[in-house]
């Protein structure tokens, strides 16, 4: 869609004299087969708050020549080129054209200058005080995509998790060349280490058994050793799946569930217990546990 130019009679048939009378016409011919309703998101907002073209122009204007580009907050890269493709096509961006990265860098503009405060540095005939850039970049924000919430597997997210795993694995050889691994001393027959307790990494799974009851056909070593375990690794594999299902009963899919832990609070939670019991159980079996697994207080 564009401004301007005078409506041609497919779009008087279509959109009708009200929405003829906002001064803007479609592109492109139109074979007119129904009724419909052609909405542009953001006009209302930008007609509203009585945005002036000559505005923008004079503030981007200023942009170019007074503002460091590499310090707006945007993800695009922001030339004075752009800025004067911009000033060219204010009225039609305004209007409810161009794409969301026109109106990206707009509001990275107006939200460096709310930042700093520099509202009254700016030449320009019209009114520009912080209280109408707040107005402005309310305007442009609902006209700015939704953020993602998924991302690319492959091959996006595998070259992440596989340099972070390369950096681990040389970090973690590099310190090996100069630290020796904690070890025992050698095996000797003449001390024999306490074989009822198992190493640290096991010793959570050993206090699982020792405190797991009998239930019905079910032993404490079934329960400790292998029901508990299981049902921890079902738990990490429903992840993904939890929150989704819930958010279908609760708001029959309307929005995504997003990546971040506020947005997976019963996962989150469930987790965090699942992890803090293991982390308890792995202390006491450590610290807390003597010879024929007694209780013991280990600074006594």
């Amino acid at each position: 869609m564009k401004g301007g130019g005078d409506p041609n009679q497919n779009e008087l048939d279509v959109l009708g004299e009200e929405q003829i009378a906002k001064g803007w016409r479609l592109s492109c011919q139109i074979a007119v087969t129904q009724d419909i309703e052609v909405e542009v998101p953001g006009y209302e907002v930008a007609e509203a708050i009585q945005i002036e073209p000559g505005l923008i122009r004079d503030v981007l204007a200023y942009a170019a020549e007074k503002i460091p580009l590499r310090k707006l907050p945007s993800t695009q890269k922001i030339t004075v080129k752009r800025l004067k493709d911009l000033s060219n096509r204010t009225e039609a961006i305004l209007e409810g054209g161009g794409d969301p990265t026109d109106v990206e860098a707009l509001y990275a503009v107006f939200s460096y200058l709310a930042k700093d405060h520099k509202a009254q540095q700016v030449p320009t005939r019209f009114e520009l005080t912080d209280e109408k850039i707040q107005k402005i970049l309310e305007a442009f924000a609902k006209r700015l995509p939704a953020e993602e919430e998924e991302i690319i597997t492959y091959p996006y997210f595998l070259y992440v998790a596989f340099t972070i795993l390369f950096l681990l694995t040389a970090g973690l050889g590099i310190y090996s060349v100069f630290r020796d691994a904690p070890l025992e001393e050698p095996a000797t027959p003449s001390f024999t280490p306490n074989p009822e307790k198992a190493p640290w990494y096991f010793v959570g799974i050993q206090e699982l058994l020792a405190i797991s009851p009998n239930i019905g056909p079910f032993t404490s070593v079934a329960i400790g050793g292998v029901i508990a375990p299981t049902l921890f690794i079902l738990f990490l594999l429903a992840i993904p799946y939890i929150e989704p299902y819930l958010e279908f009963w609760r708001k029959d899919k309307s929005k995504p569930v997003g990546r971040r832990l506020r947005d997976r609070p019963v996962t989150t939670a469930l987790f965090t217990l699942l992890v803090g019991t293991a982390i308890v159980l792995i202390i006491i079996g450590e610290y807390f546990r003597g010879p024929q697994w007694e209780w013991v207080i280990p600074w006594q």
